[in-house]
């Protein structure tokens, strides 16, 4: 396919970058910032052109900022041609905020891929094996972009109704965002004591746990620890050498919250026992 890149972020840029290996043909980037356009340019072999410009393409990828994508799709939408593909990776929303584009014959496509992309080279790196959930204003079109995304993109793709996408999205953010802010307790608890490295220490138990979930069947089903042995004086303390130090004990407090929310939902404790692990941080 002709391939155009609306808004150079990590994600657009990464998937068109994919796509050219593929030999789907990059024909045309742009982008608000210049610097991102001429990266993208350069990185993908494509000129640059202005948003109302756009040449013909099958393919329009948008990645935009989500606050973006109707006054976008409204700017491009006498771009595009009848049958073409107009792609945006926002999470929370479905193909409803390209209605300009789809009014036009466009199809319009929501596709996001559960994945963390701080950089493009990481995406690259990141999106093959990564899941993608899929909405299409057509559902006819939708069995053709879920096998555009599982053979060029080596991705394992999801059709999802558009009334579950925020669900969807909320999911990611809980994981992505969670696993991030328990890690930042583990340093907070650590540098607290005086380590100087506390990634050194934790990073490769967040590997091995992490590692646990993917083969043990989930995370509810490898949760380990004092919470799910129901070890109420090991919590008690933790506690107690925690209450002095307020940082530390909040976070640490927060962070159990979590496990034994997750404990009791999978069956590991039964409510009794959450309360009374819970009960030793009112002590």
């Amino acid at each position: 396919m002709k391939v155009a890149l609306v808004g150079a972020g990590n994600v657009g840029t990464a998937v068109a970058a994919l796509l050219a290996r593929k030999d789907h043909e990059i024909v045309a980037v742009a982008s608000r910032s210049p610097e991102s356009a001429a990266a993208a340019s350069k990185r993908l072999g494509a000129d640059v052109y202005a948003v109302d410009e756009l040449p013909q393409a099958d393919l329009i990828l948008l990645g935009v900022p989500d606050a973006a994508l109707e006054p976008v799709s409204a700017k491009i939408a006498g771009r595009v041609s009848g049958g073409a593909y107009v792609w945006h990776f926002a999470g929370s929303f479905g193909p409803s905020v390209l209605d300009a584009v789809v009014d036009n014959g466009a199809i319009g496509c929501a596709t996001h891929p559960v994945q963390a992309c701080p950089t493009v080279d990481a995406a690259i790196a990141r999106l093959p094996g990564s899941a993608w959930g899929v909405t299409c204003s057509d559902p006819a079109a939708e069995v053709r972009i879920v096998e555009l995304i599982d053979r060029d993109l080596d991705g394992y793709a999801l059709v999802l109704p558009e009334e579950v996408r925020s669900i969807w999205h909320a999911a990611a953010v809980a994981t992505s965002n969670g696993l991030a802010a328990v890690l930042a307790t583990g340093e907070t608890i650590l540098a607290d004591i005086d380590i100087d490295d506390p990634m050194r220490v934790l990073g490769p138990l967040a590997e091995g746990t992490l590692q646990n979930a993917r083969e043990g069947g989930g995370g509810a089903a490898t949760l380990t620890g004092p919470v799910v042995r129901g070890e109420k004086e090991t919590v008690r303390r933790h506690v107690n050498a925690l209450r002095d130090r307020p940082g530390p004990f909040m976070q640490y407090r927060a962070a159990a919250f979590l496990i034994v929310q997750a404990a009791v939902a999978a069956g590991r404790i039964d409510e009794q026992t959450a309360e009374e692990i819970m009960a030793e941080f009112g002590r």
